[in-house]
């Protein structure tokens, strides 16, 4: 169900709720619905984000990208968020979220360049193969965990992979839905973009956490094909091209079950 606001009482639209304190600044209550270990789940904040410029710029364009720095733990507490208009132009508007801390507005936690653009019909159409895993009636469901809260928000079934194994490439697929049966949205894809766990699960059989530092997401459907899923799964595949020296690359592709690609992620993380 909406509020008079247009949010839905699913556990992603309270948790990224905002107050306004001005044109462009709100309010955060923070992030304890979606707590990691020792931060809030990054995946939150991108939605955050994305429902703070929806707030104080409100963009009728589809979102087509997202590209986020994370400079410091998100908090639990309040946090502030700013949101600027870094270009309008015919098509294609840019716009940016910045959160901080109410006591510090000048120290940044987090930032998130979004693009609006709506899909144009052009010539052209090309998709790389769906991996092959398996299928959702197969797939072993991840147990329930007293760990990270936000994990408790899907339902998550291994398609491919084992976590805390040492495979020869850390590559995972993963069947995932809300747990709460939120249709998808961008918004929702933003969030369900940084699920995929650490590479570095996927190499060695000892735990390695690690910190995204930089996150990218391009959006290759339409509202119309999200719409489509409904609140269906949506396979979450995940490999790296480098892990060492205390970092590593993780590449994500989320697919529909019927093998339409809806979006591709990347990221910079430290473990």
């Amino acid at each position: 169900m909406k509020d008079a606001s247009g949010m839905t009482d699913y556990p992603l639209d309270t948790a990224t709720q905002l107050e306004t304190l001005s044109e462009s600044r709100l309010r955060s209550g923070g992030g304890a619905a979606y707590w990691n270990f020792t931060s809030a789940f990054g995946g939150w904040a991108l939605a955050l984000g994305y429902s703070a410029v929806q707030q104080a710029n409100p963009q009728s364009a589809m979102l087509a990208s997202a590209t986020a720095t994370f400079l410091k733990p998100l908090p639990k507490e309040e946090m502030d968020v700013e949101v600027r208009t870094l270009r309008e132009g015919r098509r294609t508007n840019f716009v940016r979220s910045e959160f901080s801390d109410p006591a510090a507005p000048d120290a940044l936690v987090f930032t998130a360049d979004f693009v609006f653009s709506d899909i144009k019909d052009k010539a052209l159409d090309y998709t790389d193969p769906m991996p092959r895993v398996l299928a959702i009636d197969d797939a072993e469901r991840l147990p329930d965990t007293p760990g990270p809260k936000f994990l408790t928000r899907y339902e998550q079934r291994v398609a491919l992979g084992k976590p805390f194994s040492a495979q020869e490439k850390p590559q995972s697929a993963f069947w995932v839905r809300d747990a709460a049966d939120r249709p998808w949205d961008a918004k929702a894809l933003l969030a369900l973009s940084d699920t995929p766990m650490p590479r570095t699960f996927f190499l060695d059989t000892t735990p390695r956490f690690g910190a995204t530092v930089q996150y990218d997401l391009h959006i290759m459907c339409s509202s119309e094909d999200l719409a489509k899923c409904g609140c269906d799964f949506l396979l979450v595949e995940a490999t790296s091209d480098r892990v060492f020296s205390g970092r590593f690359s993780q590449r994500t592709r989320i697919w529909s079950r019927e093998g339409q690609l809806l979006a591709i992620s990347n990221q910079l993380a430290f473990y």
